[in-house]
């Protein structure tokens, strides 16, 4: 990812999100990778999940959502 790519897009969920949650934003709100800070991202995709939970992280907000297909995380 580049060093903007975090600045836009839409996050679902909390620690595990849903698939179509832009991976870089993702990534600033679980803690992965800093702000504005350019680097490869290592994620794992993961079944669909019942609920995803909305939170405010590192100067993200993600959004909750009900039973979603597919997911990823950060493990």
């Amino acid at each position: 990812c580049n060093a903007t790519d975090y600045l836009s897009g839409t996050v679902w969920g909390t620690g595990i999100y849903t698939d179509d949650s832009t991976i870089v934003r993702a990534a600033v709100h679980a803690g992965v990778i800093a702000p504005a800070t350019a680097g490869t991202i290592t994620f794992r995709i993961l079944p669909g999940q019942a609920s995803y939970t909305a939170s405010t992280q590192n100067g993200i907000t993600s959004f909750s959502w009900p039973s979603w297909v597919g997911s990823y995380d950060f493990n």
